[in-house]
């Protein structure tokens, strides 16, 4: 049965409407994780979410305050990559994405953060595997990325949704998750290659 905005939450319907996409940036991160063969494979990983999640970040604080989302100033998830580079030992600030999506309001803001928000949860299971892989080790202080929130991550996720769902614009936010997916899937081909 097809969503409606008029009878589903919004999350639920950015959730649906998104689901392709979110599959194919899946399908074409999921083997460069999995092809990690070194600390430096592992920093290129990190060096690419740093360039992309940190421009956007920066166009959603411009656009969602405290009023919007009480603990806006603590979902800065692109700090933690730079706190695992320095752990691994690795100076400097990766190159950022300059083809960003379009953030010029709180609903195209909205629709990018659930991008970035929704990232932290499959977070556990990619520190999991990064923690005990057979070829690399990675010390437990260059995992902050991808542990996200730690204990607290399923709780942001449900207070995020929570106002996520009092939004009204439920198409603008879903067009802009739309193309936060489509800009992140070309920034990873261009990081590293278009093979997939």
């Amino acid at each position: 049965m097809p969503l409606t905005t008029l009878t589903a939450p919004v999350a639920q319907i950015v959730k649906h409407r998104t689901t392709l996409l979110h599959e194919e940036v899946e399908q074409f991160f999921l083997p460069q994780l999995k092809g990690i063969q070194s600390v430096s494979d592992y920093a290129a990983i990190l060096r690419m979410f740093y360039g992309f999640f940190q421009p956007v970040e920066e166009q959603i604080q411009a656009h969602i305050a405290s009023v919007d989302l009480a603990d806006i100033a603590q979902r800065r998830t692109a700090s933690f990559v730079l706190q695992d580079l320095q752990a691994l030992g690795i100076a400097g600030v990766p190159a950022k994405c300059t083809d960003l999506p379009l953030i010029t309001n709180t609903s195209q803001a909205f629709g990018a953060l659930y991008v970035l928000e929704g990232s932290t949860l499959g977070g556990r299971v990619i520190t999991k595997m990064l923690s005990s892989h057979p070829h690399v080790s990675i010390p437990a202080d260059a995992l902050h990325f991808f542990s996200g929130y730690g204990e607290q991550t399923g709780k942001m996720w449900k207070g995020f949704v929570h106002v996520l769902n009092e939004q009204e614009n439920a198409e603008a936010i879903s067009a802009a998750a739309c193309q936060t997916f489509l800009h992140l899937k070309h920034w990873m081909q261009e990081c590293f290659g278009h093979e997939q």
